[in-house]
């Protein structure tokens, strides 16, 4: 028996493609098609265009070591869980994807859902944007934590890197992510 498969409107999905910040109609399809679940594609792609007004934080070395964190590069890298930790002790928490996203945007980077080749070109050539994330405390030498989980696996988090604009999943046990904080 064969199965016929219709588009289904991404309205009918509870998706309104105009709310999303960071994704167009293509790119949404690509994460359903993927399994995403419609929380984690809000996540991913940010529900609006609104800014936050989020305090960014740095962890300072001592609370970064405190929490099981080490310094890599000038900079706090933890798993995961210390991850979470060390925003707590630093009176913060993890940022959400959208936080990330609107740091690139603003700095004139392109934020992708998915890999992009020619968008990840644009980022890492593009000089004012990677002086623009620089100043604001960013690295291009990795990645940062989230605090949102990939909804289809508990061991697997969502990062982004800002030398290419990009998100991406790791491993919540990888010891090397870098770690930023909002209050």
């Amino acid at each position: 028996m064969k199965l016929k498969f219709m588009l289904v409107p991404l309205a009918v999905l509870g998706f309104v493609v105009g709310s999303y910040a960071d994704c167009s109609k293509d790119e949404i399809f690509k994460l359903l098609d993927k399994g995403y679940s419609k929380t984690e594609v809000d996540g991913i792609c940010g529900k609006s265009k609104k800014k936050s007004s989020s305090k960014w934080i740095t962890p300072t070395n001592s609370v970064c070591k405190a929490n099981g964190g080490k310094i890599k590069n000038g900079r706090c890298v933890a798993t995961w869980i210390n991850a979470k930790n060390i925003c707590r002790a630093s009176k913060g928490s993890l940022p959400s994807i959208e936080v990330f996203g609107e740091v690139v945007s603003s700095c004139g980077g392109i934020f992708t859902a998915v890999r992009n080749g020619e968008s990840m070109l644009n980022n890492h050539t593009n000089k004012s944007y990677k002086s623009c994330y620089s100043n604001k405390g960013f690295t291009s030498q990795g990645y940062y934590w989230t605090k949102i989980r990939k909804s289809n696996s508990m061991k697997f988090i969502w990062v982004v890197s800002f030398y290419s604009g990009h998100k991406n999943t790791h491993h919540k046990n990888n010891p090397d992510n870098y770690i930023r904080c909002i209050q």
